[in-house]
């Protein structure tokens, strides 16, 4: 298993790291770490991007993924030379898409306490994708004529981006997550991100500290059909 560095602090970029495994697989070349600062690709968010270095040797890391037994894979290739088990490496992640994936992410769960404040009838969220190539909020449910809610939710979630309100993160053990209405797998904890004040919601991804980092949200439409609502958005 690796531990998962990110989940502490999305702002570390940089950390240390040793290398347990090399591994060719079907998705290519893949370097297994004791711990990890990149993101696996995954709840809607795409992976972290960056590299893996020695004083001699550069690994470009162009994908990340978790597995079930929780073990993080690196993927990418070798720039110059190579690396063996044992050896204590650093990881940089590209800061410009780790704070541009928080951003949406964070945006995406700002939208929904959004329309929960404005009590919009009949839909209830089901899921996020923040990836930069068009992200939305989905909702189980439909809306008559969803256009019309643009203008105030696009209002009322800026208000909230102004009130800069502090993101909490926190780790529950599998009882508690079942008490708040989270998954988690049997045995392990479950993270729960919220904004203070509002609702808990089980989240693995990466965030900004306050609403305010996130900068102004517009949302760019809402389509409403087949059963389920999305609400489209970008972060200026």
């Amino acid at each position: 298993m690796t531990k998962l560095i990110y989940l502490e602090d999305t702002y570390l970029f940089e950390s240390e790291a040793e290398v347990k495994e090399i591994k060719n697989t079907e998705k290519g070349l893949a370097i297994i770490l004791d711990q990890t600062i990149f993101y696996p690709q995954g709840g809607g968010q795409p992976t972290d991007h960056g590299k893996i270095t020695t004083e001699n040797v550069v690994f470009n890391v162009a994908d990340v993924r978790l597995d079930e037994d929780g073990v993080v894979y690196h993927f990418g290739n070798f720039q110059n030379g190579t690396i063996k088990p044992g050896e204590k490496v650093t990881l940089k992640v590209d800061k410009e898409r780790r704070i541009n994936n928080a951003k949406l992410h964070s945006a995406g769960h700002l939208i929904a306490e959004a329309v929960k404040k404005l009590e919009i009838p009949g839909i209830k969220p089901v899921k996020g994708f923040h990836f930069p190539e068009g992200p939305y909020v989905e909702y189980e449910g439909t809306l008559e004529n969803p256009q019309e809610y643009i203008p105030e939710i696009e209002k009322t979630v800026n208000e909230l981006v102004e009130e800069d309100i502090k993101v909490e993160k926190e780790e529950l053990s599998t009882e508690e997550a079942e008490k708040k209405g989270v998954w988690a797998p049997t045995g392990k904890s479950a993270r729960i991100v919220y904004f203070q004040g509002y609702e808990q919601r089980g989240c693995g991804g990466t965030h900004v500290k306050a609403s305010g980092e996130i900068g102004k949200i517009e949302i760019r439409k809402i389509s409403s059909k087949k059963g389920m609502t999305k609400i489209s958005y970008i972060v200026e």
